[in-house]
């Protein structure tokens, strides 16, 4: 329906019982921006009369009125007391809270969320305008014929080396050096960093923090507060000072230090040697779980492979969203983006509090108020997470995504197992837990299994791996709507990419 064509549903006036009495009910209906749809509903004079009756029984059961007990006050004398308007907002909100189930229905309309009355037209007779939230609408066009090519990188010999002399590293002893520091040493600094655009008594960004650093480190993919820095520390011994001056870049990652100019004042702690152990089957042994070097080669292989693998599919799935999105057209009401925010908000809350900062400091330390953080950083990560998260929605009842009976009961056994281990680790104490956690925790277990397989069959079928017009399997399934009863703030699997060290804590 085009934005902003007024349609009268029906034409004739609907009825329906309610109360012993039947109500002849006037509804029209129009599209409204952010997904909304205004319900006008209409009542005859009479109806609200009724409710008028009601509301003033009400107000008296709660009013003292000379010379009657509470709720025994005629009609007319509560009007006189606590007047007409009083009588009417009462009455109002009787009507809106019994009827308003019926004005939907009679609207046809499947709401998202809780509406709101946006309008007391009249009160003779009592004309009511609500806007309500619809449901999502996601056309996903020819998301058959998108491909992405799947090809994931395979583990390197070079990998597994550097990986290996990260671990030798480890595992070395730290001694005294008792000289100038040089390439291999482990050197402990603090640093205090001051805003050389800012006066003295405002310019400190933070206060001796303590680092350690390996110069000369070839196995470090980022070096912090920038890149080069160890090369600063070359040199210099225990309790020696150094100041130097860096401009840091708008596109730095660490929000303390983003695009400014910077003395940083540093105070050499320690210089210390490392002793490396031999890598060989000794060093193996002595991790505990490994008979020789070659079994912990393997393994090392093995858990980067995983890890690759894993870093490689979160790409693509975030690509290949992004090129369903390109061409699908998704429609939700703002209330769904507001939810999402405040669910983005408590994440960011959650990872500040455990480096120990608190949200309103970090707005300080950004040099921003809530409103904006919200709209240049927050708000633009809620809405692509959303719409990925109704594009998986939809392809996944597109694609007819199921959950076999074997699986539910291999969940439901799982969740069992489960909570009977945590009684075994409570010590003596027996943990309850009643019927709705179980079914809490099995709920959120099928619901990972069924995003999975969501994803899964969306790889497979952009990759090529599938036939388009794949069938599902007859074999007994149970279909685990896309829909299902969920809490109104949603959180669906995405497409996770690992923080890198320094990162803000907000992230798509």
């Amino acid at each position: 329906m085009p934005k902003g064509v007024r349609v009268q549903v029906p034409l004739s006036p609907q009825k329906f019982f309610t109360q012993k009495r039947i109500i002849t009910l006037k509804i029209e209906t129009s599209t409204h921006e952010n997904h909304q749809m205004m319900i006008v509903a209409e009542f005859e004079a009479e109806v609200f009369e009724t409710y008028k009756k009601r509301a003033a029984r009400k107000i008296a059961s709660k009013t003292k009125i000379a010379g009657f007990r509470p709720g025994k006050a005629p009609y007319e004398m509560i009007v006189r007391y606590v007047g007409v308007s009083s009588i009417n907002e009462e009455a109002i909100e009787l009507l809106v809270d019994e009827q308003y189930a019926n004005i939907l229905k009679e609207g046809d309309i499947n709401p998202s969320g809780p509406g709101s009355l946006n309008e007391i037209i009249s009160i003779d007779p009592p004309k009511l305008s609500f806007l309500v939230p619809l449901q999502p609408d996601v056309d996903l066009a020819d998301y058959k014929n998108i491909r992405l090519e799947y090809s994931a990188e395979q583990v390197s010999q070079e990998e597994v080396d550097e990986f290996l002399k990260r671990m030798q590293r480890n595992y070395a002893t730290a001694e005294p050096a008792n000289r100038p520091s040089q390439d291999g040493d482990l050197v402990y600094v603090q640093i205090s960093a001051l805003d050389k655009s800012l006066p003295d008594e405002e310019n400190e960004i933070f206060k001796e923090r303590p680092i350690q650093t390996v110069l000369g480190d070839e196995l470090s993919k980022k070096e912090w507060p920038f890149e080069g820095f160890s090369k600063e520390l070359l040199g210099l011994t225990e309790n020696e000072e150094k100041s130097i001056e860096h401009v840091f870049p708008d596109d730095t990652e660490d929000d303390e230090l983003k695009g400014k100019t910077v003395v940083l004042n540093l105070k050499v702690q320690s210089v210390k040697s490392l002793v490396l152990p031999e890598l060989n089957d000794e060093f193996a042994q002595s991790l505990g779980h490994f008979e020789n070097f070659t079994d912990l080669e393997k393994s090392v292989k093995e858990q980067l492979e995983t890890n690759k693998n894993q870093e490689y599919e979160d790409q693509y799935y975030t690509d290949l969203l992004a090129k369903i999105s390109e061409q699908a057209t998704v429609k939700y009401p703002s209330f769904m983006v507001d939810e999402e925010i405040e669910h983005i908000l408590a994440s960011v809350k959650n990872d500040l509090s455990r480096q120990n900062l608190d949200f309103e400091t970090y707005l300080k330390i950004l040099k921003t108020d809530k409103e904006k953080y919200i709209e240049d950083n927050v708000r633009p990560a809620a809405e692509k997470r959303l719409k990925n998260s109704l594009i998986i929605d939809k392809f996944a009842q597109e694609e007819k995504i199921q959950i076999g009976k074997e699986d539910m009961d291999m969940i439901m056994d799982e969740t069992s197992q489960m909570m009977m281990e945590k009684n075994a680790e409570s010590k003596g104490k027996k943990a309850k837990f009643s019927k709705q956690q179980m079914n809490s925790a099995a709920y959120n277990a099928v619901t990972r299994l069924y995003n999975q397989r969501t994803l899964e069959h969306m790889k497979n079928l952009a990759s090529g791996k599938l036939d388009a017009e794949l069938k599902p399997s007859d074999a007994e399934i149970v279909e685990v709507p896309a829909k299902v009863e969920k809490p109104k703030t949603r959180k669906k699997k995405e497409t996770v990419v690992k923080k890198e060290e320094n990162e803000s804590p907000l992230s798509e």
